[in-house]
């Protein structure tokens, strides 16, 4: 059956769910797409929370095989103090260390509208990005890449700089951090 169009990783949320977004329409629509998530952390302290520290006084992250979306009631570039919102996402490699192309399971494989996604190597972000692409290495994280598009930025993490380097990670939005 045809589910409609696909869900893409936009830098500014996830198809038609924009950062700033309600908590419960986003995951209405994501459950109507993909069934229900995999896990699903209930509303936590932003301050010791399973991402790091995050904005505000409370987070939650919903999750679909390696692709979660958490939300925040704390500002972020998209959302007011004391409003529950969506802030960011982040889709990560199924095993980083064999990765390879996310094949979906309960959900399809994700891609950005330059159909780059987890797996993908240096050699695909380049072509798909060219000059806008920045690589660089940061300590203590290693090897990343970062690429603004006209919705917003894209950053992931990479097993390496190098052609064959993997991109192990895609992030878009406020996140959560030290």
């Amino acid at each position: 059956d045809d589910e409609g169009p696909p869900v893409v990783l936009r830098g500014d949320g996830i198809g038609a769910f924009v950062f700033g977004a309600d908590p419960d329409q986003v995951l209405a629509g994501l459950t109507l797409r993909w069934g229900p998530p995999d896990g699903d952390s209930g509303w936590l302290d932003a301050r010791s929370s399973p991402y790091g520290p995050c904005p505000g006084t409370v987070v939650r992250g919903v999750n679909w095989r390696g692709f979660t979306v958490p939300f925040s009631d704390g500002a972020t570039p998209r959302g007011t103090a004391g409003t529950r919102h969506f802030f960011t996402w982040d889709y990560q490699v199924d095993d980083p260390t064999r990765p390879a192309p996310d094949r979906g399971g309960n959900r399809p494989a994700l891609t950005t509208a330059n159909g780059v996604s987890v797996g993908a190597t240096v050699k695909t972000l380049q072509a798909a990005y060219g000059d806008r692409l920045e690589l660089f290495e940061e300590p203590p994280g290693g090897p990343q890449f970062g690429v603004q598009t006209s919705e917003g930025g894209l950053y992931g993490s990479l097993t390496s700089l190098g052609a064959s380097g993997i991109a192990l990670s895609i992030v878009s939005g406020g996140g959560c951090g030290e």
